[in-house]
């Protein structure tokens, strides 16, 4: 890679923190890993995803080698990074039109696909992913710790988890599947009105393609606090035009189940991070994580 012309800031990932990077020849993405996240594991599953992609002829970040021949870098402060080239395309907001919402299950489903060709299997950077039973004895651990500030409790959101939380917690999901495990709109990249790839491929691991779906759903239908099942039709239609038997009919019974319990769990993580005063979602700001803990769980009234 050529000298930087500029450098700027890319996007808004809660994971790591990417940059834009301008050469004279192209423009490249260069990305500071977080700590937390195994540099073994990382590379383990992109050599999966990478060989699959290729196969596939689906676009994909391709890692750019060091002249140490590593992909992954270390600067002076210990943080790691890595860099690919850019790949150009559009990321979009809900609400989304019935023909994009078709497109976007096309997408997903064109990804599953391909991820269901790898060779081995991928390892889990955060095996704990979509586990609600973690992240309710996680809440609750705080609570009986006391390790957390009372003025902060909201009594719509605590009344909402004690009302759902057992009957979620009792959903029992396929999760042999390869995943993309954070399947939101934000990150997709779409282009002439169809899905051209997915980034953030670190979440990669195995897990329900049921849930993965729910998640898109989740981030393409809710709009303004209210789920829009209008909208998650055309979603879903897109997705079976192009699964080919990947979810079976049985499966997607639960798929209004699934979808709950996915707004549950984001809503009870922000709403942990918001009563004990730790950042393990990136917010505009702090008042933020309980306006999203209200929003997430509404869609169970």
């Amino acid at each position: 890679m050529s000298k930087a012309l500029s450098v700027k800031p890319l996007g808004e990932g809660h994971i790591n923190d990417s940059y834009l990077v301008e050469t004279m020849s192209d423009w490249y993405v260069s990305q500071r890993i977080r700590s937390a996240m195994d540099i073994d594991i990382l590379e383990h599953n992109y050599s999966l995803y990478a060989e699959a992609c290729e196969k596939a002829n689906y676009p994909h970040p391709e890692w750019i080698k060091g002249s140490d021949g590593k992909y992954i870098s270390t600067d002076a402060n210990g943080d790691h990074w890595r860099t690919y080239p850019y790949i150009c395309g559009d990321i979009l907001e809900p609400p989304l039109s019935q023909n994009l919402l078709y497109a976007t299950g096309q997408g997903l489903a064109r990804l599953h696909s391909v991820l269901q060709t790898f060779t081995d299997k991928p390892w889990a950077v955060y095996p704990m992913l979509h586990d609600l039973k973690y992240y309710y004895k996680e809440y609750i651990s705080i609570l009986v710790g006391n390790d957390f500030d009372d003025t902060l409790r909201d009594s719509y959101v605590e009344d909402k988890i004690n009302a759902w939380v057992d009957k979620l917690l009792a959903i029992e999901l396929d999760r042999t599947a390869v995943v993309h495990g954070d399947a939101k709109l934000g990150n997709m990249l779409f282009k002439g009105g169809q899905v051209l790839t997915f980034i953030d491929l670190d979440t990669i691991m195995q897990g329900s393609l049921l849930e993965d779906l729910a998640d898109c759903i989740r981030s393409c239908c809710l709009v303004n606090g209210r789920m829009d099942h209008e909208a998650s039709k055309y979603l879903i239609e897109g997705y079976f035009s192009r699964s080919f038997g990947l979810i079976s009919n049985q499966d997607m019974i639960k798929l209004p189940d699934v979808i709950n319990k996915i707004c549950f769990e984001l809503g009870l993580r922000y709403y942990t991070d918001h009563i004990s005063g730790r950042e393990k979602f990136k917010v505009k700001s702090p008042e933020k994580r309980l306006e999203k803990a209200r929003m997430l769980m509404s869609v169970l009234d």
